[in-house]
């Protein structure tokens, strides 16, 4: 299509059908006035056909009642009138606009979840985990980082040895990577690379089977190459597949930071009081009293009354009353809540079976906020095999 074509597109023409007696002086009296007409044709003396602009019609209503003619549209074209044919379908545009802002909702959230790898590790307790970690159907994953996420739910879980998590569309892609069992042995017919679960710092390596590709020092990032299972003779005349395994351990950061409350959230009683009493057979529970208030504590008294020679007795004892009260903390205590819950956010990233080197506390201010920051530094075996491909 040219531009002309386009243009026309866009604006809207119509071709019309002028009838009467003299059809072509209403067409010249169209062109003297400035409305552009094109593949003008005579049908016979009284009738002719012609394509002229769409906002120019108006114009040709003023003449053909001076020059006694009748005007009849025969097709309209262009961008306009599909819009307008649109617009009196308001619900059906309402509708679109609210289908194509679902998808593009729906599109952007994890909607499903395939699980793999799982042989000793129960596929329903991995994703009841995911569930806690806030993975559930209908969540944005772009609010997560998924790796800090695999490595948390990893460290709870001995049969987990490393979990990659990644986003496929609507699906969540989970690849478990379970530990070995303890009496397990190794495959070593099958061929596969060494590659770190984490990033750390080399602290030592050592390949039982397989080439070494990083040296003690080295920063390696999560993913990364460890122990090549693709190794080249010496002399260069042959490449072969070997199963890649050894013990690389390295100093590995885990870190948290936990904004500093300003407030605390404490029990404590009214002075209102109720009476409590139990009456049990043998070790059924026959009869309560229950409690009146909406929040106790209930306080046993260490005698109860036995009823000889009934196998019965009756326990008593007396319900306390409590409620939340807030109390606005003091700096010191602001400091100590955030460095504890800071540490206690750190640790649970800690996988078992790690060395933990050392933890370093502090607080930082960041745009008038008080933040506790704990950092521990932990030594671990960082490899696991992953196939060759």
């Amino acid at each position: 299509m040219g531009n002309k074509k386009k243009w026309l597109f866009y604006n809207g023409y119509v071709i019309i059908q002028i009838e009467g007696v003299y059809p072509e002086r209403v067409a010249s009296l169209l062109e003297a006035s400035g409305v552009p007409l094109w593949d003008l044709r005579r049908l016979d003396g009284r009738t002719l056909i012609c394509t002229m602009p769409a906002r120019d019609f108006r114009k040709l209503h003023e003449l053909d009642r001076r020059r006694r003619c009748r005007v009849r549209i025969l097709k309209k074209i262009g961008g306009p009138f599909r819009l307008r044919w649109l617009w009196r379908r308001r619900m059906l545009l309402l509708g679109m606009a609210c289908t194509l802002l679902l998808t593009w909702w729906a599109s952007q959230r994890i909607w499903f979840v395939d699980i793999q790898g799982c042989r000793r590790m129960d596929e329903a307790v991995l994703r009841q985990a995911l569930l806690e970690q806030g993975l559930a159907p209908g969540r944005d994953a772009r609010a997560l980082v998924l790796s800090d996420v695999g490595d948390s739910i990893a460290a709870q879980y001995d049969e987990l040895a490393f979990l990659e998590l990644h986003v496929d569309g609507v699906f969540l892609r989970v690849r478990a990577r379970e530990a070995m069992a303890e009496g397990e042995r190794l495959d070593l017919t099958e061929p596969c690379d060494l590659v770190s679960t984490r990033d750390g710092i080399v602290t030592k390596i050592t390949a039982y089977g397989g080439r070494a590709q990083v040296r003690v020092g080295d920063r390696v990032k999560k993913g990364q190459l460890l122990i090549a299972g693709r190794v080249t003779a010496r002399d260069g005349s042959m490449t072969y597949a070997t199963h890649a395994y050894g013990e690389v351990l390295a100093a590995v950061l885990y870190k948290a930071q936990v904004e500093a409350p300003r407030t605390a959230v404490e029990w404590a009683e009214t002075g209102a009081t109720a009476p409590y009493a139990a009456l049990y057979g043998g070790s059924w529970k026959w009869l309560e009293r229950g409690c009146p208030f909406e929040d106790a504590e209930l306080a046993m008294e260490e005698d109860a009354i036995t009823l000889t020679p009934w196998p019965f007795r009756v326990c008593y004892g007396t319900w306390r009353e409590k409620v939340k009260t807030e109390r606005t903390l003091t700096p010191a205590e602001r400091k100590e809540a955030a460095l504890f819950e800071a540490e206690r956010m750190a640790l649970l990233q800690v996988p078992r079976g790690a060395k933990i080197i050392m933890i370093d506390r502090y607080t930082v201010e960041k745009g008038g906020k008080l933040y506790g920051v704990c950092a521990v530094t932990t030594e671990e075996n960082i490899g696991y095999t992953k196939e060759i491909s």
